[in-house]
């Protein structure tokens, strides 16, 4: 696959390498994680998601998901972004599910993926090492009282919309990264501040967590501590 044309805005923060927009592809291949921020209702989103093709088996395993079109779109632009990554056609990439129902890549080997969205928005994040993305925008609903730990509650006492909804994207991105988003409530996970980031626990162990607020949205990306990033 060739070079895509755009002028990259790529930044690196904790070593993660943060893209924003369809153009934004234009990246040196390396080992550190790459997060890719899109607008699914731009036209060049979709542009773009037609270079890649789902399979028979793509179309059947997002069928039945709820919004099943954005789910569509996103799986093609994060075949996109690994092909871009990995060298390969978009249509040898190979993207499964877990045996908890979280996304997988399947081919090529030695990838993990991790995805988000609240529409428009879209989060894609690719890494060497285990990652969890999380994405919402910044003037959501916030979180309810009964997500927090009761520790946290006390420390999050008068805090703003914007740090509240921020401790609840890191939540969400430290259970996609140990892969049991779809069997954990907030309340099991307790998110502590660690230097420019959070540091997130529960019983199935911790994640280091970076967060970015960008485009209107606040965007968590999580990752086992011994990842080699922070």
């Amino acid at each position: 696959m060739g070079r895509l044309s755009g002028a990259t805005r790529a930044q690196r923060m904790s070593e993660i390498v943060w893209l924003s927009g369809a153009d934004d592809l234009t990246i040196a291949t390396g080992e550190a994680p790459v997060v890719w921020h899109l607008r699914l209702d731009r036209p060049e989103a979709e542009r773009l998601a037609g270079g890649a093709t789902l399979s028979a088996a793509d179309l059947q395993d997002l069928a039945a998901k709820p919004d099943a079109g954005m789910r569509v779109l996103r799986r093609r632009l994060a075949k996109i972004l690994l092909a871009r990554l990995s060298g390969l056609h978009p249509d040898e990439i190979i993207v499964g599910r877990t045996a908890l129902g979280a996304p997988q890549v399947l081919h090529p080997p030695g990838w993990h993926i991790s995805l988000a969205g609240r529409f428009p928005h879209c989060l894609i994040g690719l890494s060497r090492a285990t990652i969890g993305v999380d994405i919402e925008p910044l003037d959501a609903e916030p979180p309810p009282e009964d997500s927090f730990t009761a520790t946290e509650w006390l420390a999050l006492q008068g805090a703003t919309d914007k740090t509240l909804i921020t401790r609840w994207t890191a939540k969400e991105a430290h259970a996609k990264c140990l892969g049991i988003a779809s069997r954990i409530d907030a309340a099991e996970m307790e998110t502590v501040a660690s230097g420019d980031g959070l540091r997130v626990v529960s019983r199935e162990g911790q994640t280091r967590v970076c967060v970015r607020v960008e485009a209107g949205t606040v965007q968590a990306v999580a990752g086992l501590p011994d990842s080699g990033w922070r």
